[in-house]
């Protein structure tokens, strides 16, 4: 599927800086391009800088339509399977794992 033909209907942003990278930012960002691509779901991936919350890295920040933006918390490829899985394919914000008002 050419992701460039299909509205996302989510926005997935990895905070990639130095701190993100060194914390296993590059691991979470390529489960969720594997993931993506295997299951064709239409959503967008960005990577931005550091926002200075190091000790909680990998961030992941969430837009989707209809939802709340969240971030999440040190996120593991597994906790990004989970992400997709539950926020993105059936709405559903997992709140443990959930950062408030960032």
């Amino acid at each position: 599927m050419n992701t460039e033909e299909v509205s996302p209907f989510a926005t997935i942003v990895i905070c990639y800086g130095i701190c993100s990278i060194a914390a296993g930012a590059k691991d979470v960002l390529n489960t969720f391009i594997n993931e993506i691509e295997t299951k064709g779901i239409p959503v967008k991936i960005k990577t931005t800088g550091c926002i200075g919350l190091c000790s909680m890295e990998p961030l992941v920040h969430v837009y989707m339509e209809g939802l709340p933006a969240v971030t999440y918390c040190y996120v593991t490829p597994e906790k990004a399977r989970g992400i997709l899985f539950h926020h993105i394919m059936r709405r559903t914000i997992i709140k443990e794992w959930v950062i408030p008002n960032v």
